[in-house]
């Protein structure tokens, strides 16, 4: 009755083969999840933040002389620039979301072995955006000890969430070198 039974030869490297692609898989989906805290965040900046559009738009039409033309134009004026700046935004959005959307997919198939070929891309762009989460960790490491402003709690919450997204980007490599390397182990055993 055991001989019907499925033992793999390397059933070590097996588990740990499985192990690494749960991880990249789970990672994956984070990256897609982050990516939909990432474009939150970007809203919350801009509508909720010290620095928001209305404001800025506000100082643009002060500085360009709009408000000696008359009422109804200024009106004209400001939905146009309302219109043009969400248009921007939404773009640089959905540009972000499909970024991460590509990385997040990619690792999650890799993961699950449903990925039809072997595309590296994905590798490439997550050494890039922990890079560049390195980055803005460190900038709001400096930006944290010299702000004297009172919105603590908030870059509190951006700075764990950016040390969450790097710690991620750091896994999904980890776990492709590893299962990259398993699998040339479990290859050369057969």
């Amino acid at each position: 009755m055991n001989d019907t039974l499925y033992k793999p030869q390397n059933q070590g490297i097996q588990i740990q083969l499985r192990r690494y692609r749960d991880s990249l898989a789970i990672s994956g989906g984070m990256v897609i999840i982050m990516s939909i805290w990432d474009i939150i965040k970007l809203f919350i900046v801009f509508f909720l933040g010290e620095d928001t559009i209305a404001k800025h738009i506000e100082i643009a039409m002060n500085q360009g002389g709009i408000m000696t033309i008359g009422t109804e134009f200024e009106k004209f004026v400001k939905i146009i620039s309302w219109i043009v700046v969400l248009l921007i935004l939404f773009l640089f959005c959905a540009i972000a979301f499909l970024y991460h959307l590509y990385i997040g997919l990619n690792a999650y198939r890799v993961g699950r072995q449903t990925a039809k070929k072997c595309n590296r891309l994905y590798l490439v762009l997550s050494f890039l955006s922990a890079i560049f989460t390195g980055m803005l960790i460190i900038s709001n490491i400096f930006y944290f000890f010299n702000s004297t402003d009172s919105s603590g709690n908030i870059d509190l919450a951006f700075f764990i969430m950016e040390v969450t997204a790097f710690v991620n980007y750091i896994l999904i490599l980890y776990a492709a070198y590893k299962i990259r390397k398993l699998e040339k182990i479990e290859w050369g055993t057969r």
